[in-house]
């Protein structure tokens, strides 16, 4: 499967390199952002061993990875390879499989076990695991209840894989594609192909326009109202960060229809499904100031006006924060 082609959008960024090698053993991973530092064998590269840095969730010793990014000189350390993007290829040799199964990889299965796997099935070991996972009983010291554990294991790890490939597939680095897999798990596909505009809010250094960027590579219409809600949203929250606590419903809209490139009429009808969801503006609400029951202008403890969507202090319908 070829892996996706990853281009520098501006011409200051130094142009991607591929490198194709096998992951021989990793030497720093964390396990919240993804981040690795790794040791990789290229093929006719002797004895001498490359390093590699980036992230890298679910790349195991023992594998084959394509890797696209650029070669750095670090201060201390020397020549790296900083990864952009992966795919990777499971072993095809005996010894390769051994080494990716006894990696720490699958839960139940240490360098003894992955040995006595090996022994048993051979080059067809993957192939067993991945279709009948029920024959590892075969292997001496393996009974049902460690059987279960490593096939329960080897379906998580390839549902990692499957989702770093989808993402990067749809124009997402690898680096959010880690924080995306971290919050959503296993549902991360779903909800990225149904809510991409959800990442905005959930995912830490996704804003609407990266979120933006992947629904339109997911074919979502532009003017579908679940994008013109996000991008009323992101609107407020651009205001919201210029200091302001209300905003003038007709500057909420040409804002956004400015944003968007839709017209204001299915802004207008956006807007009044979103300020009819329940908690549609609690993020700026916590932030500015509590809302007034009555209508009325009132200050927050920060002194900024609150205006509520009845109107402002000059009388204009406005929208709270």
């Amino acid at each position: 499967m070829g892996a996706p082609s990853l281009k520098p959008t501006t011409t200051d960024h130094p142009p991607l390199a591929t490198l194709e090698a096998v992951l021989e053993r990793i030497t720093y991973a964390n396990e919240e952002t993804g981040y690795t530092v790794a040791r990789v064998a290229t093929r006719g590269g002797g004895a001498d061993l490359l390093t590699v840095v980036g992230a890298l969730l679910g790349a195991q010793p023992g594998e084959s990875l394509r890797m696209q990014g650029v070669w750095k000189a670090h201060p201390q350390y020397g020549r790296q390879f900083e990864v952009r993007g992966y795919t990777t290829m499971l072993p095809a040799t005996i010894q390769g499989i051994r080494r990716y199964l006894g990696s720490g990889l699958i839960k139940g299965i240490g360098p003894k076990m992955a040995e006595r796997i090996v022994d048993r099935f051979g080059d067809d070991t993957l192939r067993v695991i991945e279709e009948e996972p029920a024959r590892l009983i075969e292997v001496p010291g393996l009974g049902p209840k460690r059987t279960a554990m490593i096939g329960r294991a080897w379906d998580e790890q390839k549902a990692i894989k499957e989702v770093m490939l989808f993402l990067q597939g749809v124009g997402v680095s690898t680096s959010l594609a880690v924080r995306i897999y971290k919050t959503y798990k296993d549902a991360s596909i779903s909800l990225v192909k149904n809510e991409p505009y959800k990442l905005a809010g959930d995912v830490w250094g996704i804003g609407f326009k990266t979120a933006d960027k992947i629904a339109q590579s997911l074919g979502i219409p532009h003017d579908s109202p679940e994008r013109v809600k996000a991008g009323l949203q992101f609107a407020l929250s651009e205001a919201s960060d210029d200091g302001h606590c209300y905003l003038p419903e007709a500057d909420l809209i040409a804002q956004a229809t400015e944003i968007l490139g839709v017209e204001a009429a299915l802004a207008e009808a956006c807007l009044e499904e979103l300020s009819g969801e329940e908690g549609a503006s609690a993020p700026w609400r916590k932030r500015c100031g509590r809302r007034a029951r009555d209508g009325a202008t009132r200050r927050s403890p920060s002194g900024c006006a609150v205006g509520n969507r009845s109107g402002d202090a000059n009388g204009r319908r406005a929208i709270q924060m």
